[in-house]
């Protein structure tokens, strides 16, 4: 039996903590046997600059080949359902946003990786992005 969070979800960073001035995406590879995927990205806004996640899949983890997710998904706001999308523009000139895409593993195409990107916004927004993945994940001692 599962009983602790650790022994049931994996999060891996996928983007550090970082100003969003200059655009950039980040993909990792899904775990074998997920059951469910989130990509959550937490926005601190200090500019009213735009801020547009994309959901994409690519060929590695550099984003090779980049390209729009196959399908929408389910798209949360600070717990809020959102339509589904495969993008979501963080809105507001200040506050924080969390931000769940919530992917069926089943629909990652073969062999690809997932992950998330970003165009230019503005340096006073802030940006960091998890992947969290429901593994039943049960760590192996070092």
């Amino acid at each position: 039996m599962i009983t602790q969070i650790p022994e049931r979800y994996r999060s891996r960073v996928l983007l550090s903590p970082q100003a969003t001035d200059t655009g950039t995406q980040a993909y990792l590879a899904p775990t074998a046997g997920t059951m469910g995927l989130t990509i959550r990205a937490i926005a601190t806004k200090g500019n009213a600059a735009a801020l547009a996640l994309s959901l994409k899949y690519a060929d590695d983890a550099g984003g090779t080949n980049a390209t729009a997710y196959p399908i929408d998904v389910p798209v949360f706001a600070n717990g809020v359902r959102q339509t589904n999308g495969k993008s979501y523009s963080v809105p507001g000139a200040s506050g924080n946003t969390i931000v769940d895409f919530c992917v069926d593993p089943a629909t990652i195409p073969d062999g690809k990786f997932v992950g998330l990107s970003y165009a230019n916004s503005n340096a006073a927004t802030f940006l960091v992005v998890e992947l969290i993945e429901d593994v039943a994940y049960r760590p192996t001692a070092t």
